[in-house]
């Protein structure tokens, strides 16, 4: 994206995966703009092959953002109104009208009425079913009453930096303070435009949401929606990959001419493969999966079992080591593996305004998707190469634990509140989620502000990924580059036992105190509140790094905290280590 020789700005490619995708506003060096809707991008890069992520989401594959040139992902000046930028002038006007590519590729947005350089006004509109639309300069300046057509003028008093010193004045004189206006209490009565400014063509959609006042940098105008998938054997063989190239050839072939189609395909590109190896790749491919749980079920079963013949791959995107555990470890863990080698494929559903989405849930509301293709279905993706560590907890002992009768009432507290959290934002639950998955994930975050301190990572880079379920307790901390083919191999060397145990322990030593403490572990899950004994103190991490945004956190289910002693998983562990004595 550039002006003729002044660059309006640079993306890579995982920025616009996680921050800036499409329907997000971007500040420019001369202005702020809206990234346009897939179907708009003239270019695509890179093209990422992952037959489970694509078989979930319904699409032939995915492409990595093209970021290399200008003009790679188009945009949209927005808001549309602007302000000029002289004190003597102040005229807040609409950019749209007499707009002049040539002129604006060459100095911005300007005034039209004395062609100083004019600046994006800072305030718009957004509602829960993901519209954007600028703010009702006429309605509040004149109260309601839109149907005036005089000029607008912002100006601010300069008594304070206050909105209650800001002022928007109509040439008829009707003039209004700012004080109030990011209250949506002050805009009962008025309705959603249905506007969406990354798709320029597309007729407004009717919407009958309250409308939400807000300002263009607020972190509740854009939260994107994304999926993503370790790449594991066997979706990561050549086999299955020629059968994602060619998927949509097999489809066509084999509704025109049947099996015999089929062959046909077998005997041009998949000669070199058995046709029992081809045919049981295809009848993998073709079994859609319809839960976002499965894609972890097989992760998870890749993993445990990365030294089986039958989950064998080439290496190149997958690799893992794994030492026999001390028995001391063995009460609480199965097993300690070493990822040497990761990829995670990162997918851009869509995206939500307002409230931000649930990670795991596969039926949400108000999630506007983006633009799948016509001929070729597709969404933007980005590649990440890393290292990680995955710990695999003993389930047996766990299912003991959760059996204590003071942790049954405690995780049915938690199950109560994470389904009335979900059922209050219209999320359809698939897993339940009660203490075992507190426990785990409270454990992850404890790891991970401890690996930052030793890994040369910040505790932003390092990322988790909680494998919970009926058939499933374990967790992955991995960190990793979408712009890189991998990382620095620091996080991999922390996770030999000795090097682990040295990590639990001092982690274990800090979560005993808080220094938010007594407030802190007098902390219960109810309401809304799914958090126990947590702080940003001693639980809590990045949002980039939490997969649940800092939600269903309990240190007093990993150690003996005060009047909590027996509920801690690891309190047996945490005295030998840390040498205490309860």
């Amino acid at each position: 994206m550039a002006f003729d020789n002044n660059k309006l700005g640079e993306l890579r490619p995982n920025q616009i995966i996680t921050t800036f995708g499409p329907g997000s506003i971007v500040d420019a060096v001369k202005d702020s703009v809206a990234v346009l809707d897939t179907n708009y991008w003239r270019d695509k890069g890179k093209k990422i092959i992952d037959g489970r992520l694509a078989s979930y989401l319904g699409v032939d594959c995915f492409y990595m953002p093209r970021t290399s040139y200008s003009g790679d992902v188009p945009v949209v000046s927005f808001p549309y109104m602007h302000v000029c930028s002289s004190v003597q002038c102040g005229r807040l006007f609409d950019a749209r009208e007499n707009f002049d590519l040539d002129r604006y590729l060459s100095y911005g947005v300007t005034c039209p009425d004395c062609h100083k350089p004019a600046y994006p006004s800072r305030f718009i509109t957004i509602c829960e079913n993901g519209h954007m639309d600028d703010f009702p300069w006429k309605w509040w300046v004149h109260n309601g009453k839109s149907d005036c057509n005089g000029k607008l003028k912002i100006f601010s008093t300069g008594n304070t930096s206050t909105l209650a010193d800001m002022w928007v004045e109509c040439s008829c004189g009707a003039r209004r303070s700012m004080s109030g206006a990011t209250q949506k209490e002050n805009f009962e009565g008025v309705s959603c435009s249905g506007h969406h400014p990354f798709r320029p063509h597309a007729r407004n959609e009717r919407c009958n949401k309250p409308l939400i006042p807000s300002q263009r940098g607020a972190s509740n105008v854009y939260f994107s929606v994304s999926r993503s998938a370790i790449s594991i054997p066997p979706w990561v063989n050549p086999l299955y990959n020629l059968i994602d190239e060619h998927l949509r050839l097999i489809e066509e072939t084999k509704e025109m001419f049947g099996a015999e189609g089929v062959t046909k395909v077998y005997e041009k590109y998949f000669s070199v493969y058995s046709r029992e190896e081809f045919d049981e790749a295809l009848l993998r491919r073709l079994s859609n999966i319809t839960e976002f749980k499965e894609i972890k079920q097989m992760e998870y079963d890749a993993i445990t079992h990365h030294n089986d013949p039958a989950y064998a791959s080439n290496k190149k995107h997958f690799k893992a080591e794994e030492d026999s555990l001390p028995t001391y470890l063995k009460a609480y863990f199965n097993r300690i593996i070493r990822i040497t080698r990761l990829r995670e494929v990162k997918v851009l559903l869509g995206f939500t305004r307002v409230d931000a989405p649930d990670p795991d849930a596969d039926v949400q509301t108000n999630i506007v998707y983006l633009h799948k293709g016509k001929t070729e279905k597709w969404l933007p993706a980005a590649e990440i190469n890393g290292e990680g560590i995955f710990i695999e907890f003993n389930r047996d002992s766990i299912s003991r634990w959760i059996s204590l009768e003071n942790l049954r009432a405690l995780s049915k507290k938690y199950a109560d509140c994470y389904r009335e959290f979900c059922e209050s934002k219209g999320w359809t639950i698939t897993v339940e989620k009660d203490a075992v998955y507190v426990l785990m994930h409270t454990f992850a975050h404890l790891l991970i502000k401890q690996m930052s301190m030793s890994s040369g990572y910040s505790s932003s880079a390092i990322r988790e990924r909680i494998y919970y379920g009926d058939k499933m307790a374990g967790i992955l901390l991995y960190t990793g580059s979408a712009d890189k083919e991998g990382s620095l191999g620091g996080l991999v060397e922390l996770g030999t036992v000795e090097r682990l145990v040295d990590l639990m322990k001092d982690s274990f030593q800090e979560a005993l105190l808080c220094t938010n403490d007594p407030e802190c572990m007098s902390n219960t899950p109810a309401g809304n509140n799914s958090n126990g004994a947590a702080c940003h103190s001693c639980c809590m991490v990045s949002e980039t790094a939490c997969e649940n945004g800092n939600r269903m956190l309990d240190r007093g289910l990993v150690v003996p905290i005060a009047s909590r002693v027996k509920e801690a998983f690891f309190r047996e562990l945490v005295c030998e280590l840390c040498q205490l004595e309860m």
